[in-house]
């Protein structure tokens, strides 16, 4: 839990999701919730599932490329 002294008395500050607002547990080590943190990871997830469709693509399209161009 974080804490800062005002006026040589500490008070402790409420900790809330960076993305919604939502009041977090004492527990939580970071600074989204948990529905926001799945819903990031669910994204990068996807990003990462289209990023690697298209390097495979790329992939196998060049070794035909080199195979039918003509050599002289």
């Amino acid at each position: 839990m974080s804490r800062k002294k005002k006026n040589n008395e500490e008070a402790v500050e409420e900790r809330v999701c960076k993305k919604c607002g939502a009041p977090l547990r004492s527990t939580n080590r970071y600074n989204y919730c948990d529905n926001c943190r799945r819903e990031r990871a669910k994204a990068r997830r996807e990003t990462m599932e289209l990023c690697l469709g298209v390097g495979v693509m790329v992939l196998s399209i060049v070794p035909g490329v080199k195979h039918f161009v003509n050599k002289k």
